[in-house]
């Protein structure tokens, strides 16, 4: 095998890891974002903002609304 297709199959070694890595992080934000809505319509839980005037419905699934700390 030359120089350069190991270094070829170290890059796709690489590059494997990276995705299951950035799978697993869209698993982890996911889940985060669920367990956050799911605490905003609990009204038991402190810290959490009171529900909107509109209803619940009205800023539920905005993903472009900023997290609590934002």
């Amino acid at each position: 095998m030359t120089e350069h297709e190991e270094k070829a199959d170290r890059l796709e070694g690489q590059a494997d890891e990276m995705e299951e890595r950035s799978k697993r992080l869209g698993e982890d934000i996911s889940g985060a974002r669920e367990d956050w809505q799911a605490k905003k319509a609990d009204d038991s839980v402190p810290g959490t903002p009171p529900a909107p005037e509109g209803g619940a419905d009205q800023a539920e699934d905005d993903e472009t609304a900023p997290w609590p700390d934002e």
